[in-house]
């Protein structure tokens, strides 16, 4: 039997709840580096930077000093982008919960919680084009809580919410890299229904995307 409970969101767990999605969203860093330097626009680029340097200094020593440079300034503009990204969102809906959530009856936040400690999140509100829609967001675990059935029981409350409200769907978006989280939806029965690049410079540039995943209730 599961250790932890599902319930819903409570004033007290406003910051453990944004610590919790901040945490999430910068676990994805090093994943994306890794799918970045994988690009061959990426090795492209690096190339015609390492010869350029070496052509400018005629040596391989400061060349490769400054590839590691480069390299470190790339890493500061990505983390930069999670962290503009999660400031975003703390300032859209995480920045008054109970408002974004509890104040509809359309809409509610759950959080799970283990030995007094909250482990996990989620959200749903109704899709801003149908109203026979839920969208999911903002489901999170704890890293030292995972693969114990939290997140898929979060999800479990969503599509029960939805289900309960008479309506026809539920949908929501996850990063390209998020393969883990892809395998619980698909394992759950969400299908993907779309496949749009993040509307960012970094997005253009990788052609980074968002997957839409749809569960049809």
């Amino acid at each position: 039997m599961a250790n932890f409970s599902i319930r819903k969101y409570k004033t007290r767990d406003y910051d453990i709840v944004r610590l919790l999605f901040a945490q999430g969203m910068i676990e994805h860093l090093p994943p994306t580096c890794i799918y970045l330097l994988k690009l061959p626009r990426v090795h492209f680029v690096l190339m015609v930077t390492f010869i350029s340097l070496l052509v400018l200094s005629r040596s391989y020593l400061l060349s490769f000093l400054c590839m590691t440079a480069v390299l470190a300034a790339g890493w500061r503009l990505l983390k930069a982008e999670f962290h503009r990204y999660v400031d975003q969102c703390y300032g859209d809906d995480l920045m008054d919960i109970e408002k974004s959530y509890m104040d509809d009856a359309r809409s509610c936040f759950w959080v799970a919680e283990s030995g007094g400690r909250v482990i996990g999140m989620v959200g749903v509100q109704p899709a801003r084009d149908s109203e026979k829609v839920m969208v999911l967001r903002r489901l999170s675990v704890a890293k030292d809580q995972r693969f114990r059935g939290v997140a898929r029981s979060l999800c479990a409350a969503v599509i029960d919410f939805a289900r309960q409200r008479g309506c026809e769907r539920v949908s929501l978006e996850s990063s390209m890299i998020q393969r883990a989280a892809h395998k619980l939806y698909e394992g759950i029965g969400f299908k993907k229904t779309g496949d749009k690049v993040f509307p960012t410079w970094f997005g253009m540039f990788s052609n980074f995307s968002v997957l839409t995943y749809t569960y049809d209730l």
